[in-house]
């Protein structure tokens, strides 16, 4: 009987979430397909201490961040054009321009951006004390005024990586009256509430929150390189795949929110006999962004023609929980 009460008192404290009518609707703030070519990145922070805490209780997330990072594959993708969308309907509230797009890869660059973190942004009203923020624009790209009216959906600009930034994205903020609000629970991050296995159901702010996969251990990106890489070149995005003069063959695998513990095993096979398997020492940490690899360098003759296959698996506790392929075709 003890156990029940607090079941009741959340089951009523998410039907009065539910039944505020003035929350905003939201869709996602990017013109892309999530698991596709754009991933969720980081979650809100839930965690009011020094920890982390994202709304699965997991740790896809660093400490005291605000809001979500929706990343595309790379600078090159970002350089392509896709654009930040209004996530619901509103009047803009403010806009900044003119920050210079550049990874934060040292302490110098973070200094640069001091108090302009959010890099290039615009911030939206809907009404009721409810704003959204929508950070690291590229520059040159924003095409809305302040006072201006928005529909949902409405371009404000193109994914950059403005301001703080250590990849290209847009970082979105949900605020009431000034206090933040993660879209998934539907609830203040200063109350700490995160779902739990138990938990079936919350009344969160997404339109279309099943669309969105829980990105834990999530593999990204797979290919083939002529040489090792790691997480710089493949932020850069564009590695040139291996022909059949190059000094190596390297199949790569790029993941995001692994979690201490977690490990990688990789086979690769090709014509010639080409066979490489290996699997890797498990994390001693998190990592919010890994690069796993596994090849061979060239000795001899060239590459032989033909499919070479690469397979990755993500492991944890000695169970497979992802796995990807991709295939390289030399001529």
């Amino acid at each position: 009987m003890p156990n029940l009460i607090p079941a009741i008192l959340i089951a009523l404290s998410l039907t009065a979430v539910a039944d505020d009518k003035s929350r905003p609707s939201l869709a996602l703030p990017i013109d892309c397909t999530l698991g596709k070519d754009c991933f969720i990145q980081q979650y809100v922070d839930l965690d009011p201490g020094p920890g982390i805490k994202d709304y699965r209780c997991g740790t896809a997330t660093y400490d005291g961040h605000t809001g979500m990072d929706f990343r595309v594959l790379s600078v090159k993708a970002a350089q392509a054009g896709v654009k930040v969308l209004a996530s619901a309907a509103g009047r803009v509230k403010g806009v900044r321009d003119g920050v210079e797009d550049r990874l934060m890869l040292t302490e110098a660059d973070r200094q640069a951006v001091k108090d302009r973190e959010c890099g290039n942004g615009v911030v939206l009203d809907h009404g009721n004390g409810w704003e959204t923020q929508y950070c690291h624009i590229r520059r040159g790209s924003v095409t809305v005024l302040s006072g201006q009216t928005v529909a949902a959906g409405t371009s404000l600009g193109l994914v950059g990586y403005s301001g703080q930034a250590q990849f290209a994205h847009v970082h979105l903020s949900v605020r009431q009256n000034g206090a933040v609000f993660d879209p998934f629970t539907g609830r203040a991050t200063k109350e700490g509430f995160c779902l739990g296995q138990w938990v079936q159901t919350t009344s969160g702010l997404w339109q279309n929150e099943e669309s969105m996969v829980y990105a834990d251990a999530q593999i990204i990106e797979t290919g083939f390189a002529p040489a090792q890489v790691g997480p710089a070149e493949v932020e850069q995005g564009g590695i040139a795949p291996p022909d059949a003069g190059s000094p190596a063959l390297v199949f790569y695998a790029r993941l995001i929110n692994m979690r201490a513990g977690d490990g990688l095993r990789f086979k690769v096979e090709g014509p010639g006999g080409f066979q490489v398997a290996s699997t890797g020492a498990p994390l001693d940490r998190n990592q919010a962004q890994y690069v796993g690899i596994a090849g061979k360098k060239r000795s001899g003759g060239p590459w032989p023609s033909g499919d070479y296959r690469g397979m990755v698996e993500v492991i944890r506790a000695d169970t497979v929980i992802g796995t990807a392929e991709n295939t390289l075709r030399l001529p």
